[in-house]
């Protein structure tokens, strides 16, 4: 069982006792937290991961510090979701303009399926949320863990039933805030008023016969934020630009899972012309929700070449913050990468030993003094590059000061 949160942390694994967190922390500041009326997750969300400090490891299917809006039907998504008919676009053929949700073996049983209501019955399911104008059948769309699917518009109606989907109102899902803490899969009851254009619901958590588990409720609400500074790690221009640049280097052993890409981060190009920095990297541009399937996270906004994806440049409505910093924390500063705390899981004795014994290290236990942030962000692409004598990139520790408000 790998239990180093240097190597793309999973346990598999039920814990005695929750005695720590495996979610880096972005708060830079103290925030206002309201609670809203409804602060349940929609029902239909896929796990993003399991949280390797719960008791059962519960799916996560938002993280901390992620951006949220509210779907249709009033319950919590993340910010960046879309639906129905997108613009004409060239890409299509490659995935431009689809959003479309894919289950996992977690899901099953447990989440519902977000355009048939059912729930979701084995891995791998989708559900296809919005298509462009254009799309036909036989459209491949590719995820960003390079997996793909093919759009059955003869068999499965995937274009048609996308085009009339109306999940989200006006569209798309517009950030209302960020999330206070980790958010678990709604377990509770879901009474579903129809599936016309989606999956139209009332969350029930009264009635326990609608209940998925009889014995067991994990806390599935969560406060917003709405005012503050993140400190976000910054990915690239992309999903897969830390992946990418690891294998053009000869970096050994590194995979960029989606693990890491289901904690809170920052996507977005460096400026490559001089005084142009619409959809850049760059002190003081504006922040708008990550789309599709970076839903819940951050990028820059971009009002003038258009959104790859939808083919829509972004309106002033999606800004939800401006960069007010850049922070690279190589060359790793006050010594820390001289840190070394000598801490051994193997020499855990006792007739009880933590499963899951990650999530009770020290800042600098076995990390070579490497800020444990870095490796939770970018799957270890920096301490693998370091210690392997290839490049150091920028996206493997630099992180980008986000001022929110909404």
């Amino acid at each position: 069982m790998p239990f180093d949160i240097n190597n793309g942390f999973h346990g598999d694994l039920f814990g005695r006792d929750r005695v720590g967190h495996t979610t880096p922390d972005a708060e830079a500041s103290e925030s206002l937290r309201p609670w809203l009326p409804v602060p349940y997750p929609a029902p239909y969300l896929p796990a993003r991961r399991q949280d390797q400090g719960h008791p059962v490891l519960a799916n996560v299917v938002f993280s901390s510090q992620n951006l949220i809006g509210q779907d249709a039907s009033g319950a919590f998504v993340p910010a960046g979701l879309f639906c129905g008919q997108t613009a004409t676009n060239a890409n299509h053929a490659t995935g431009g303009g689809y959003c479309i949700l894919k289950y996992s073996s977690y899901d099953v049983g447990f989440a519902y399926n977000a355009m048939t209501g059912n729930y979701v019955a084995t891995a791998g399911e989708i559900a296809v949320l919005a298509a462009p104008s254009n799309g036909v059948d036989g459209d491949v769309y590719t995820f960003a863990d390079g997996s793909t699917y093919v759009i059955s518009e003869t068999t499965n109606h995937d274009i048609t039933n996308a085009h009339a989907c109306t999940l989200f109102p006006a569209g798309s899902v517009k950030p209302i805030g960020v999330a206070l803490r980790n958010v678990f899969q709604y377990i509770g009851g879901v009474t579903i008023s129809t599936t016309t254009g989606g999956m139209h619901y009332w969350l029930n958590g009264i009635i326990p016969t609608k209940f998925k588990v009889m014995n067991y409720m994990h806390e599935m609400g969560t406060a917003v934020q709405t005012k503050y500074v993140l400190r976000l790690p910054w990915i690239g221009a992309n999903l897969t630009a830390l992946q990418t640049m690891a294998n053009a280097d000869g970096v050994v052993g590194y995979t960029q899972g989606f693990y890491s890409r289901s904690f809170v981060h920052f996507t977005a190009p460096v400026v490559t012309t001089p005084g142009v920095v619409d959809g850049c990297l760059a002190y003081g541009n504006m922040v708008v929700a990550g789309i599709g399937e970076d839903a819940g996270n951050y990028a820059a906004y971009n009002a003038t070449s258009g959104d790859p994806i939808t083919g829509n440049a972004n309106t002033l409505r999606d800004v939800c913050g401006r960069i007010i910093g850049i922070q690279n924390m190589y060359p790793i500063r006050d010594y820390a990468n001289r840190v070394r705390t000598l801490w051994d899981p193997n020499r855990l004795v006792g007739p009880i030993q933590d499963p899951n014994p990650a999530s009770i290290m020290m800042g600098g236990s076995a990390t070579a003094g490497i800020d444990y942030q870095l490796n939770l962000g970018t799957d270890a692409a920096f301490q693998k590059a370091y210690t392997q004598g290839r490049p150091l990139h920028p996206e493997y520790s630099t992180y980008v000061l986000v001022h929110i408000s909404l």
